[in-house]
């Protein structure tokens, strides 16, 4: 039987999240329904968080001063109207207050629809959050990768400003474990709104790119001369540097043409594979240059111009462009690939078929679990509403001195 764990209403999430002997539990709640109460702390790291989106918003001004962190000459940036990625305008206060406000309703919804769906949450998908918020909480999010160059513990963050390690938990990281939760009870093969295969199927379909491609540099890279000035004193500053040289006129043509006939090659009927044999023994090439991807383009990573060149492309279709100019020159060989091709890859494979599945109802989710987080009734205490996004900005300065 897989071991799992259920919400039960009225008791505090923290318990619910994870069993520590060592736990505190504040007896102040911020937001509380009939399902959870949440902790003080979880309020706080939201407002903190809201404070520091806007302050980045404000940063994108002329007139926000980052030395004095004031606009305006000496106005607090509070009061400075900023506009979001989503276009909603309001002066910073409001903006952080309803920011705050919005993302604890979403973690209030998490909670409700897990109930109301029956949710559960592998014990082993559970210990994976739980693990990885003390990362965080104990070295920072790039030591894993980095070191102790880059240690930055998110407790020097937070427990100065009244967020203890459960409070950041269950404000950041164990929702995620709910979202996914109730993400699959909904949208998964026996959810709510279930999607079928072949709704998953046209989606991938319409909206996916399958596309193939090898490049090669026009230019050359060779290492920087050392130049004598009119003295005759030798410079050699510029000793050990590299610099990128253009290819010659000749060596120019030779790839253009090249790669002209590969790609006529395959629009010919040739298959890509074959071409980039030919490429790779034209040229010397030991190792297979292709680069590949399934992808929605305006999401994929490969750059605007080949985004635009393949959306310009039928299926099954190659051709040449080259990028850039001079001694910074690049050109590939495109080629769009059928999407039919990757139907079985996408839709059969659990890992794939999920990403795919996020892909499409991600839009929903969000709506459904805002009106959710909209209609729910609740209660916020009065500490909670203390904490206002001035009384953040105070906490902050007090710390900096």
């Amino acid at each position: 039987m897989r071991n799992s764990i259920k919400f039960m209403a009225l008791v505090l999430a923290l318990i619910l999240a994870f069993s520590l002997a060592s736990c505190t539990l504040t007896k102040t709640y911020s937001y509380k329904d009939d399902d959870v109460e949440l902790p003080i702390g979880v309020y706080i790291y939201q407002l903190y968080s809201a404070y520091q989106s806007a302050q980045s918003y404000a940063q994108q001004s002329d007139l926000y001063d980052s030395e004095t962190e004031k606009y305006d000459g000496s106005k607090s940036f509070l009061k400075m109207e900023i506009t979001d990625d989503d276009g909603n305008t309001a002066t910073a206060d409001e903006w952080i207050a309803n920011k705050a406000d919005e993302s604890m309703r979403q973690i209030l919804a998490y909670y409700h629809e897990f109930n109301r769906l029956g949710s559960t949450i592998d014990e082993a998908t559970l210990e994976g959050y739980q693990d990885q918020a003390k990362e965080y909480w104990e070295y920072g999010p790039y030591y894993s990768y980095y070191g102790d160059q880059y240690k930055n513990p998110y407790k020097d963050i937070f427990e100065p400003i009244g967020v203890s390690y459960d409070s950041f938990y269950l404000a950041s990281f164990y929702p995620s474990a709910l979202a996914e939760a109730v993400f699959n009870d909904l949208y998964g093969a026996t959810g709510q709104e279930a999607v079928s295969d072949d709704e998953l199927t046209k989606y991938f379909t319409d909206n996916y790119t399958s596309y193939k491609y090898f490049s090669a540099n026009l230019y050359t890279t060779e290492q920087a001369e050392t130049m004598a000035d009119d003295s005759g004193i030798t410079d050699t500053s510029s000793s050990g540097e590299t610099v990128d040289v253009a290819l010659s006129d000749e060596d120019i043509k030779k790839y253009n043409d090249s790669f002209e006939i590969y790609a006529d090659a395959i629009n010919g009927g040739a298959s890509y594979e074959d071409v980039v044999e030919k490429y790779m023994d034209d040229f010397d090439v030991e190792e297979d240059p292709t680069q590949s991807g399934v992808n929605i383009l305006d999401d994929s990573s490969i750059g605007e111009d080949l985004i635009a060149a393949y959306k310009e492309m039928k299926e099954g279709e190659a051709k040449t462009i080259t990028v850039g100019e001079g001694n910074s020159a690049v050109i590939y060989l495109l080629y769009k690939a059928p999407i039919e091709d990757e139907i079985d890859s996408q839709i059969n494979d659990e890992n794939n078929r999920s990403t795919l599945l996020h892909n499409y109802k991600q839009d929903d989710f969000k709506d459904y679990i805002k009106k959710v987080g909209d209609d729910l009734t609740f209660e916020i205490s009065g500490e909670c509403k203390s904490y206002t996004p001035k009384k953040m900005e105070d906490i902050l300065n007090k710390e900096k001195k």
